[in-house]
């Protein structure tokens, strides 16, 4: 339905400012600005109400015809994320801002991810989460508010996150090397910085939780080249270097960016992508998907024992070793049966004999280091009790 808006509502919703200059655009602009805060999908104003109220501002109210005509101009020429809409013959609600850049909905979900996310300090969430539910209506704002309790203990205010990412996007679009600064938290308390370090970004990347910059370091010398993978949270004093020189080297690292990282796990592969299968239990198939994607399959499947395998590519790495530690008995590496077996997995359905002897060695290999950082974690405990046995 079309609305009468209170007089002590408009002076208490709309800035001072709106309504008040009578030029054509300012007029054009207090139109749009009186639809964003007083209309929404369902109720609207005509373009009387929209004259009176421009008029309870400026002390004179422009005709209904000349409001029209700035009506149409909206619903022509829409500004950016917002749709004006004008009722249909024989519906009542009137002139209607029917799309914003946000929805309450959408609002609602960009407050929770900015309010949850531990690369910005607690000034920079309240300012961002601010300015969403400000583009709000009003009385749509109560449903924006979020009411997570957020655990600030991760937040860290020392390195910016995202203005070093967006200084490695530039750097990456323009051709550019970027110089920066390791950084480590010591247990005193301070924090240590690293000399100076020149690398060319290759891509920026999102993985188990972290922003990773991918960089390559030119052979210099006697000195071989480096592929690094740098923790954004891990850099500070970054800024722009002079241009790449080697630009086919980058667009080949780049391209291999999506294979790399989906083999790695958590970033701290030792260079060789193996296949391996586990053997998992149904309680701890969730965190399977959760470490390797969900797109993969499970197959061999024992509804009975609640048991199933799945194949996975990977690189061995403590990280890796880690977790699996963490989930045996209910997760375990699963040497391959045979062809048959090894068949029904995907990609590996016309598997040959050379193939599941490469695929056993890849078993071999992840068990024997897999045994080795078991014994250097029994060997560290040992000494350790030791120790403490003798302080």
């Amino acid at each position: 339905m079309s609305r009468t808006i209170p007089d002590d509502e408009i002076e208490s919703r709309l800035a001072p400012g709106v309504g008040k200059d009578p030029s054509s655009r300012a007029r054009l602009l207090a139109v749009l600005e009186i639809l964003r805060v007083f209309s929404d999908e369902q109720d609207g104003l005509t373009a009387g109400e929209i004259a009176r109220i421009i008029g309870r501002r400026s002390g004179k109210a422009p005709s209904e015809n000349t409001v029209l005509e700035d009506l149409k101009a909206l619903a022509e020429n829409p500004p950016f994320g917002i749709e004006i809409k004008a009722a249909s013959k024989g519906d009542k609600k009137g002139f209607r801002c029917v799309q914003r850049l946000v929805t309450p909905d959408e609002a609602a979900v960009l407050v929770n991810l900015v309010k949850t996310c531990k690369y910005l300090s607690p000034a920079q969430r309240n300012s961002l989460s601010g300015k969403l539910i400000e583009a709000m209506p009003p009385e749509k704002q109560d449903d924006v508010v979020e009411t997570v309790y957020v655990d600030e203990r991760q937040t860290s205010s020392f390195t910016d996150v995202f203005q070093t990412a967006n200084t490695a996007s530039r750097a990456i679009r323009e051709g550019h090397m970027v110089s920066f600064r390791t950084c480590s938290h010591l247990m005193n308390g301070t924090v240590s910085k690293g000399g100076v370090l020149t690398e060319a970004p290759v891509a920026l990347i999102y993985s188990f939780g972290h922003y990773y910059l991918k960089t390559w370091a030119p052979s210099v010398g006697d000195e071989s080249e480096r592929v690094n993978l740098r923790r954004l949270d891990r850099m500070v004093d970054v800024s722009l270097g002079g241009k790449v020189k080697d630009k086919g080297r980058i667009s080949q690292l780049s391209r291999e960016v999506v294979r790399e990282t989906s083999e790695k796990f958590d970033m701290y592969g030792d260079g060789t992508c193996r296949t391996l299968f586990l053997r998992v239990e149904g309680s701890h198939a969730k965190y399977v998907y959760d470490a390797f994607g969900h797109d993969i399959r499970f197959e061999h499947i024992d509804e009975e024992a609640a048991v199933g395998y799945v194949c996975v590519r990977a690189q061995l790495s403590p990280t890796f070793f880690r977790w699996l530690f963490g989930m045996s008995p209910k997760i375990t590496l699963h040497r391959p049966e045979g062809l048959t077996w090894v068949r029904r997995f995907g990609g590996l359905n016309e598997c040959s004999e050379p193939l599941l002897n490469i695929l056993k060695k890849d078993y071999l290999e992840a068990e024997k280091q897999f045994i080795e950082q078991l014994e250097i974690t029994r060997i560290t405990i040992s000494n350790d009790a030791r120790m403490g046995n003798v302080l």
